[in-house]
């Protein structure tokens, strides 16, 4: 936590307090850099709106009216800048306190090394004083005129230096002080030396933002929470820092919780998939967060009694989302294949193709998919009047999955259905069409060892029909030839047999 001696260790889904703070958000977020920075720093304060932030503005716009104009030589603007520095230390500060924020500063003048930072800042900022804003892993202070005079400002830490632009003996002394509350060790400092360990601890060139600050007051509610053990309140507040402040000390802290409470959401909730998409994001795959890890919550979502398909497949355009291709894909693979095999089970045909080609696109070799396309392409032929519109659809699947072939149910469903179109073109007259397809299913009969599973009334039917053309015209040899080269397939027939006779008999 910022300004404490104690290091702390340890948008999806976002709730606001009021619509104040949502207001300062999303004006945040379209602009960062065209922003109310002072209004900004109010948001945390859930009473906080904007005629209170005016009036508190005022107060700090009329004491800036009360200071002198910039100096042009250097000991004149140095002590201007510490008269500045004094004035508003004196108007506005009174008490100091590790968990406080904006408002309290000019409430009751509780202040801290985020707040105090930030009223500088917005004075620096309107008077034309360059500066930075420093930050060490639990302090934050500022640095007036960074590149010439170097002025060091600190509201917080205890002893005389809160104005320094100091000479060798104050560096120790200032060292020696951080050193005895902790801030820093002794064998760092020694490592590098007093002077060189002061110059990259105060005017190294790494600084913020000042918009961090209005994220470290976020920060500091988070951790704040953390110790009282309310991990909502405490993700919500590290959320919304992150908007500000890209501290790497956030990540860790959220994904810690994060990894805690996802065992007991139940995914039935898009709040719950946000949760977990937020922590699938911060987490390193796969050093802490598996595939396993994924699956777990994935069967979750599948097993909950009230997550519907429509809930599924806008879940899904959530894990879209996911930037590891990985994870990704085996979160919509998973998915997927949930949805096919229910529109399977449930014979809804086309839903099964369907979700089976989202799966093949993201997994070519999925055997899961190609048994449900399979069953689906098959299921059709077997649903349909086995008509040249069946067959022609059918065409189109061998070309779109050749792995259709490898199955023997491939031939099978060829020869059913070139055996009922010629069939039908007989019964139509069509003799030409009619005998084009009696030779394809010939030539898969004669080629392929299928003649045991293809329905035997169908090889009755279509050659009784087409030997029956000729015998009706009393071409016997013709009618002759047909009837007994379906007894090849069909010796036992009675029908073929029967006929087959007659023509012999007639000959």
């Amino acid at each position: 936590m910022f300004c404490t001696v104690i290091s702390t260790t340890i948008s999806y889904s976002q709730s606001f307090n009021s619509s104040f703070e949502e207001e300062i958000f999303e004006s945040y977020k379209k602009d960062s850099i065209n922003y109310d920075f002072f209004k900004s720093m109010f948001a945390i304060d859930s009473l906080a709106n904007n005629n209170l932030v005016l009036k508190y503005q005022d107060r700090v716009n009329s004491l800036l009216k009360t200071f002198p104009e910039k100096e042009s030589k250097a000991k004149k603007e140095q002590k201007r800048i510490k008269f500045i520095y004094d004035e508003i230390h004196s108007t506005f500060f009174n008490k100091y306190s590790l968990n406080s924020y904006f408002n309290d500063l000019f409430e009751d003048g509780t202040y801290n090394c985020v707040t105090a930072s930030a009223l500088y800042a917005y004075v620096f900022d309107e008077l034309n004083i360059p500066y930075h804003v420093k930050e060490t892993p639990t302090h934050v202070f500022l640095i007036a005129y960074p590149e010439t005079y170097k002025i060091y400002l600190e509201t917080t830490v205890p002893g005389e230096y809160g104005f320094i632009v100091p000479k060798e003996s104050e560096v120790i002394k200032i060292i020696d002080e951080l050193i005895s509350y902790k801030l820093v060790t002794k064998d760092e400092v020694l490592e590098k030396g007093y002077m060189k360990f002061y110059e990259d601890l105060y005017y190294g060139r790494e600084y913020i933002n000042k918009n961090a600050l209005i994220g470290m007051q976020y920060y500091n509610r988070g951790l704040t929470y953390l110790d009282t053990e309310d991990y909502n309140k405490a993700i919500n507040n590290l959320r919304k820092s992150k908007i500000f402040f890209s501290s790497p000390l956030i990540k860790p802290i959220i994904k810690t919780i994060m990894f805690d409470k996802i065992n007991d959401l139940e995914f039935n909730s898009f709040e719950d998939i946000d949760y977990l998409l937020e922590l699938i994001e911060i987490a390193n795959y796969p050093e802490d967060y598996s595939l396993k890890n994924l699956e777990s919550s994935l069967f979750k979502i599948i097993n909950h009694d009230d997550n519907t398909n429509k809930f599924i497949e806008a879940s899904i355009e959530k894990f879209n989302t996911i930037k590891v291709e990985e994870v990704r894909n085996t979160a919509l693979e998973f998915l997927y294949e949930y949805l096919a095999k229910q529109a399977g089970t449930d014979e809804n045909l086309e839903d099964a193709l369907k979700y089976s080609d989202q799966i093949i696109n993201l997994n070519p070799n999925s055997k899961i998919a190609q048994r449900i396309i399979e069953y689906v392409c098959f299921r059709k032929i077997a649903l349909s009047t086995f008509n040249k519109e069946t067959l022609s659809e059918f065409k189109k699947n061998i070309i779109k999955y050749p792995f259709l072939k490898s199955n023997n149910r491939y031939y099978l469903a060829l020869a059913h259905l070139y055996g009922n179109i010629s069939l039908d073109s007989f019964v139509n007259k069509d003799i030409e069409g009619a005998h084009q397809y009696l030779k394809k299913l010939e030539n898969l009969l004669d080629n392929n060892d299928i003649i045991n599973e293809v329905s035997k009334k169908l090889i009755s039917d279509v050659y009784t029909k087409a030997g029956n053309y000729y015998y009706y015209k009393e071409q016997h040899k013709s009618a002759y030839a047909i009837y007994s080269k379906g007894l090849t397939y069909a010796p036992n027939d009675n029908e073929l047999n029967k006929r087959a006779k007659w023509s012999k008999d007639e000959l």
